[in-house]
Order: structure tokens, then C-alpha cells, then sequence
């Protein structure tokens, strides 16, 4: 049951909050059904509606409970596994599960049980499960499924800032439970083609009903599929990846239709049009307008990054490590580490923050939602499907229309590039030829020595 109304009842004039154990927890919560008061008295809340709500929020605690119960458990069991396997090794035998055992030949069985009757083995019960093989190998439920593959991505993600870590852990943690919510818990290796082929009908009829985007099912297949699959290959398990193909065709691909060169001269840099606008998300809109960069890269931006006093201005766009002061973040891209000049508006704002955005570092999501909520309120974009992020785009158009080389372009909009690479590619002087060539304003700058 989702609606959480539905576990309310009354007790002596009081609702209460009520749900049984489900079946899949029962061997770990022994309290058969939970109940808990919301405290809210029936003759002040006669529908309900108060204690629904606080309901809801006792229902999300009790299931958190029991999700942590059950990776728990999972996490004492491999542990016990682990220990069982490590032991095994340093006593100079191959640890086997209970059933890998059974089915070996009687010599080999009769050899290992020599092995465990000497040196005293036999009187160790941790030893002697080693050897003869005790532990099961545990099986990974899917409540489990997200921890574990956070473990098993834990190098891969290591550069991510906190906001980063958040944002992919959020992600994948929902594609999970969304799953478990809809076929419950169990092991997976009993999640079968089937479950996952009845789970992407279950978001088709949503694409179709209730509007909800195919990307958006796409992605929470996908992030499944993934998980899946990294957990199989990790644990060498014997069976196949459920999710594997289930991607739906015809979904959006993506991109954000351009802003007219003349809308965004006539529009948006009219004058008043963006003095609503903090100064920060200002400043923000202008740099990717004339440098085409992706706003979390600006918003990201640190001082050492930020080149005010070279021969040609510029701003160099590059992975952060960790450090005791500041949490490291990595690229989208091996080529988005660039370097890109600054010139008219973007030198201009770009001097106003010579040490960053501190108001959205780490907080582009931030920036995003108060850029677009400050161009729908004043009518600055073209089109429902145009965004802030759109400004990228028309700055690489504004590049085609000056017939800036194509390698240059995708090598300052910092895109993955299937060609070969020689050299260092383009320099910081050509590069500001062509942006000059197509800026909203070009004051003088520096020549190059």
C-alpha cells in the first residue's frame, strides 16, 4: 500500500498509524505490526487529513527501518562470507559453498576433511567451516542492490563533489526502490526477464496515461540495467542481466533548440532585461552567452582557474582534485578541460567575480532553476523548449556562422571528439579571433606577444 490514509485507524479517540510487517521483513522486525500514534485526536481531524499526512512520514520512517534492517543483514552475511573465503585462502585451500561442496567427488571431499582433522582444524569452528565450507555464498536482495553497487562504483565516483555524489546517489537509489515498490523484495538472482519486462509495461502505460516523458523511463531502466550488471560481472553470478535492451525507441534526444543572434541581442541584452537578476546568475548568463561553457562549469570556477591577468584573458575549465579544504569534481568529458578567452560581456562579468561564484558553487541546479524562472517572468525565451542552457548552443551556431573550423568549435564547447587528436590543438589566439568575431560587444584585449 503507497497511500498512506490506508494505515490509519482509531484507537481510544486518537489515529494511529498502523501496517502489518511485510512478509519479506519478518525474520528481521519481530513485532508483527507496527503501531504508532500520530497523536492527532479524531474530534480535531475528523477526515483524516492531518494524520495522513503525518502518517506518510511515519510510513517513509518505518520503511527506511526496514530497508536498513535488510542491508544489515546483507552486509553481515557477506561480511561472514568474506571472512569464511579469507581464512579458507590463508589456510592453503579454495574456500566452496555448502552445495559447491556436495557436489564435488567423494576424493576431493575426503581430502579436505583430512585437511580439517589436522593441526587441530577440526577443534576451530571458524577454521573448520572454512575448509569444509560452512557459509553459504550470500544472495544480494534487491534492497540491497544500490548499496552494493555504490560499493563496487566507490573509485569510479570518488571525484564527484558532494553535489555531484548526491545528485547520482539520488538517482540510482530511486530507480531501485521504484522497482522494489513494484514487485517487493527478493534475491536477484529471482528477478526475472519477465518482472522486468512487466516493470517497463508498468512505465509504458505511464508514458501513455499520465504524459511522464520516455527519457525519464529510459533513464530509470537504464539505471537499473547498469546496477545489474556491474553486481553480475562483479559476483561472477550465472545468470543474465533482466534489464538488458528494454530501452524504449522515440525518446527526445536531448538538445535545446538555439536563441536567434538577433533575440538575444534585441531580447535578452536589451536594457533593463536582466537587472532582475542577482548579479551572481547575471554575470552566469553573460559568460555562457560568449563563452559557450556549461553553466555548472562556471559556477565552479576558483580563482586559480580564472586567468584576468594573462596576455589574453581566459578562463580555464578543468577536473578539481580533493583537497582538506574542498571536495574534488570531475568533468563530463576528457575534453572538456580547455581553456577559453573572455572578451566584451564575458570579460566584463568575469571581472566583477575575479574569485568565482561563491553564491552557486557547487549549486548549479541553483542557478539554472533562477535563471529560467527569471527569463519565463520576463518573456526572454523564444519558445516553451528554449532554456538559459539554450545560450550554449546559439554560441556554437554563432561559431558555424562565422565559419570558425569545426575542430575549434568542439573544442571549445569542450565535446567528445572521435577523431584522432594531434597536437596541443587550437591556441588561446585563434581561438580568440573567432570569438571576437561573433561577441555581442568586443572591447580592446590585449594582443597576444
Amino acid at each position: 500500500m503507497n497511500e498512506s490514509g490506508q494505515y490509519l485507524t482509531i484507537r481510544k479517540g486518537v489515529w494511529h498509524y498502523q501496517r502489518r510487517v511485510p512478509s519479506n521483513f519478518t525474520h528481521l522486525d519481530k513485532r508483527g505490526i507496527v503501531k504508532l500514534s500520530t497523536k492527532i485526536r479524531v474530534a480535531k481531524d475528523r477526515t483524516g487529513s492531518k494524520a495522513s499526512r503525518i502518517a506518510a512520514r511515519l510510513n517513509e520512517t518505518t520503511e527506511a527501518y526496514w530497508r536498513g534492517l535488510s542491508e544489515q543483514n546483507a552486509a553481515d552475511a557477506v561480511r561472514t562470507y568474506d571472512d569464511a573465503v579469507k581464512l579458507a585462502r590463508s589456510l592453503g585451500v579454495d574456500y566452496q559453498t555448502p552445495t559447491e561442496s556436495a557436489a564435488r567427488p567423494f576424493h576431493e571431499v575426503r581430502a579436505r576433511v583430512q585437511t580439517v582433522m589436522a593441526n587441530g582444524h577440526i577443534d576451530d569452528p571458524a577454521k573448520r567451516r572454512a575448509i569444509m565450507g560452512g557459509v553459504e555464498k550470500p544472495r544480494i536482495m534487491l534492497s540491497s542492490l544500490f548499496s552494493t553497487y555504490a560499493t563496487i562504483q566507490s573509485v569510479a565516483i570518488a571525484d564527484k563533489s558532494e553535489r555531484q555524489r548526491q545528485k547520482w546517489t539520488t538517482q540510482y537509489q530511486r530507480a531501485a526502490q521504484i522497482f522494489i515498490d513494484q514487485i517487493g523484495d527478493k534475491p536477484l538472482e529471482d528477478v526475472s526477464r519477465d518482472d522486468a519486462v512487466t516493470y517497463a509495461e508498468w512505465w509504458e502505460q505511464r508514458v501513455l496515461i499520465d504524459g511522464i516523458e520516455i527519457n525519464t523511463m529510459n533513464k530509470n531502466l537504464g539505471h537499473l540495467s547498469s546496477m545489474f550488471r556491474a553486481v553480475i560481472k562483479r559476483n561472477k553470478f550465472r545468470f543474465d542481466n533482466p534489464f538488458a535492451g528494454l530501452r524504449q525507441e522515440g525518446g527526445k534526444d536531448g538538445s535545446r533548440p538555439p536563441f536567434p543572434t538577433e533575440f538575444i541581442r534585441d531580447v535578452i541584452l536589451a536594457p533593463g532585461a536582466l537587472d532582475k537578476l542577482n548579479g551572481d546568475a547575471r554575470d552566469i548568463v553573460l559568460l555562457i552567452m560568449e563563452t559557450g561553457a556549461r553553466p555548472s562549469e562556471l559556477v565552479n570556477l576558483k580563482t586559480d582557474q580564472i586567468r584576468l591577468d594573462a596576455v589574453i584573458p581566459h578562463v580555464r575549465v578543468e577536473a578539481q582534485e580533493r583537497d582538506d579544504d574542498a571536495p574534488g569534481r570531475e568533468l563530463k568529458t576528457v575534453q572538456s578541460k580547455r581553456d577559453i578567452p573572455l572578451v566584451g560581456l564575458a570579460l566584463e562579468a568575469m571581472r566583477r567575480h575575479p574569485d568565482g561564484f561563491a553564491r552557486y558553487f557547487d549549486r548549479a541546479d541553483n542557478f539554472s532553476a533562477a535563471a529560467n524562472k527569471h527569463f519565463r517572468k520576463w518573456k526572454l525565451l523564444p519558445t516553451p523548449k528554449h532554456t538559459v542552457y539554450s545560450l550554449r548552443h546559439s554560441f556554437k551556431d554563432r561559431l558555424k556562422d562565422v565559419e570558425a573550423p569545426e575542430e575549434m568549435i568542439d573544442e571549445l564547447m569542450g565535446h567528445k571528439i572521435d577523431k584522432p587528436k594531434y597536437g596541443d590543438g587550437y591556441g588561446l589566439r585563434l581561438k580568440l579571433k573567432n570569438i571576437q568575431a561573433i561577441a555581442f560587444t568586443s572591447p580592446p584585449v590585449a594582443k597576444a606577444a
